[in-house]
């Protein structure tokens, strides 16, 4: 073997076991300084600041934290992800369900280089937190928002409630301008203006002014989920077509982003149907005899950003049954017929059957029959009685008899 070959071999074996054991002293390193001591923080409105301590001096750019959050409960599993350079991470999040932070040295390279992940579950007890529930917040278009909750039972009955919002990308805290009462404190805010972007998240918070050591209690969503679009209006049918047209008072994004419901009901036959469109028409099926009513809501679809909510049903569209126009030669034969039917029929069967005579026979007059009664008596039937009984004679005694000589 030559001197040049023997060199070369030499070369490769010592740059392997240099790199080798960069390499594992870079791994060992990694493994035995992963952060400790991870937090939490309050920072802004409805915000918690998670730090750690660690070693890392993020010297290269290839090396992070890698950072993890997610709820403890089952109603949202979704899993968080940052790479930082740094030993803290803000986070938006509804920290009243629980969370579970973890944090570990990482190269993003490809050999993905990493320590062991440090854990900690961060769940206060809920008596730390502003003492109510079920925060909901429903947004109308750009125009306004309601938001309302439960006051819970261990409530001070002199808890002065009130809310308030910030876009998670900005400083500035906004408060309600309105609120409803249950006549002592605060359940909802009603009819406040939001001029927000619907699409920017936002931590929304109710907060107890009478007990400022209490953590508010914080929704963190995005209000195009929560949007509820106005009825649908100006419902027509074109009677020709059956075909149903309506339109939306407001349409900020475009038309394939809304779907439709649409209520059809048969009154005739006390029946209805709900069916799912994407435009804003429709053809239906019906009976034109029978009377019907149609009603459409709508919502934004999952194609731009899912709203989570129907608006009202519209004004209910009635259809009243059709009546037939007949031709005016069709209603000059139904009248011939009905009136040959009514009154030549009967002619002729009187006629025929000689009906007349015997449904019109005389009214026999008295007069001729008892002439003595009126004529002599004037009509007084009990002295025509007594007269007649005078005139009677025994018949026997009036009837001649002839003798036969012998």
């Amino acid at each position: 073997m030559s001197v040049v070959s023997c060199f070369l071999i030499m070369t490769i074996v010592w740059t392997i076991t240099v790199n080798g054991d960069a390499l594992m002293s870079l791994e060992e390193k990694f493994k035995s300084n992963p952060p400790m001591d991870i937090k939490f923080t309050p920072g802004r409105l409805g915000e918690y600041i998670v730090s750690w301590s660690g070693n890392c001096n993020c010297m290269y750019t290839n090396v992070y934290y890698k950072f993890h959050i997610s709820y403890l409960d089952e109603e949202n599993g979704e899993v968080t992800g940052f790479l930082v350079q740094s030993h803290e991470q803000n986070v938006n999040m509804e920290i009243h369900r629980g969370l579970l932070a973890e944090v570990k040295l990482y190269q993003d390279d490809e050999k993905e280089i990493s320590s062991n992940w440090t854990k900690r579950i961060f769940h206060p007890s809920r008596d730390a937190f502003t003492s109510i529930d079920n925060l909901t917040c429903v947004f109308y278009g750009n125009t306004y928002m309601n938001c309302t909750w439960n006051i819970a039972e261990s409530a001070s009955p002199n808890a002065e409630y009130v809310l308030s919002y910030r876009n998670v990308n900005a400083d500035d805290v906004k408060n309600c301008s309105h609120y409803q009462s249950d006549g002592q404190r605060n359940v909802a805010c009603y009819g406040h203006k939001y001029e927000e972007d619907l699409l920017n998240k936002v931590n929304i918070c109710v907060s107890d002014l009478s007990n400022k050591t209490k953590l508010p209690f914080c929704r963190n969503i995005y209000p195009a989920g929560y949007q509820k679009l106005y009825p649908p209006i100006n419902i027509v049918l074109n009677k020709s077509t059956d075909e149903v047209k309506w339109e939306l008072q407001e349409m900020d994004v475009p038309d394939f982003c809304y779907t439709y419901q649409i209520n059809i009901t048969n009154w005739s036959d006390q029946a209805h149907e709900v069916l799912e469109v994407q435009s804003a028409k429709y053809v239906i099926s019906r009976d034109r005899e029978k009377r019907y009513s149609v009603k459409v809501r709508a919502t934004v679809n999952i194609y731009c950003y899912q709203s989570s909510l129907w608006s009202e049903w519209s004004k209910p569209l009635n259809i009243e049954p059709e009546i037939k126009n007949f031709p005016l030669s069709t209603m000059i034969a139904v009248v011939m017929v009905n009136f040959s039917l009514m009154v030549l029929v009967p002619i002729f069967i009187c006629t025929k059957f000689n009906l007349w005579s015997k449904a019109c026979q005389p009214i026999p007059d008295p007069k001729e029959k008892f002439k003595g009664l009126f004529e002599e008596c004037d009509g007084d039937f009990q002295k025509w009685i007594n007269k007649s009984s005078l005139l009677v004679t025994n018949p026997e005694e009036d009837m001649p008899v002839t003798v036969k000589e012998v």
